[in-house]
């Protein structure tokens, strides 16, 4: 049995659940809620303290939300092709959709983390930037991620990274972005496990 370590509001480990629906192996993984001994002892293995960390069937660790998902993928297939320029629009798609996931969530520590200060506006910009230049990209190119053979790692990584933001309210997504809003809304009802996975407080 997998061990994955568990926060309900994280977009990092709800990719890695999705891609384990994806894979067809969600049974296989067992879930450790945050604040147990082995969440600590999970959490540990990675030093710079970021989850997902997963630990496998031979007691081994893996480590962040991108690897974990490239061994999910060679235990069940379906996420990432092995092989070929598919591969490689797939992990340039996902790294797309893990920075926007990365942006959001400097701007809401931002926020978080301030200290009771006003967060530094610079920074602010710096990251709605990213967000709205990457927004706006994809507004033009989400017509060339639909994949006739399922969901791959990059629509999951995309649709979990979206719906992080409206979790969050860190930006009105959908405004003006009529494409990428229906790409969303068929992406959210068909992807396995996607409401169960959905992120809380």
């Amino acid at each position: 049995m997998l061990k994955l370590t568990f926060s309900p509001a994280s977009p990092y480990v709800r990719k890695v659940l999705l891609s384990a629906y994806r894979a067809g192996i969600q049974d296989e993984i067992e879930l450790v809620d945050s604040g147990t001994e082995y969440d600590k002892l999970l959490r540990s293995k990675n030093p710079l303290g970021k989850i997902p960390v997963l630990q496998k069937d031979d007691g081994d660790f893996l480590f962040d939300s991108r690897v974990i998902v490239e061994h999910l993928n060679k235990l069940g297939g379906g996420l990432i092709p092995e092989y070929g320029s598919e591969r490689d629009i797939i992990l340039r798609r996902s790294a797309l959709a893990e920075g926007l996931t990365d942006a959001s969530l400097l701007v809401v520590y931002s926020e978080r983390y301030a200290g009771g200060e006003i967060p530094s506006k610079l920074w602010l910009d710096l990251q709605i930037g990213k967000i709205d230049r990457t927004l706006d990209y994809l507004e033009i190119d989400i017509i060339n991620w639909s994949n006739p053979t399922g969901f791959d790692a990059s629509n999951i990584a995309l649709a979990t990274a979206l719906d992080y933001m409206s979790f969050r309210n860190v930006r009105d997504w959908k405004l003006n972005r009529s494409k990428l809003s229906q790409w969303f809304d068929n992406m959210s009802s068909r992807l396995p496990g996607f409401a169960k996975t959905s992120p809380k407080s």
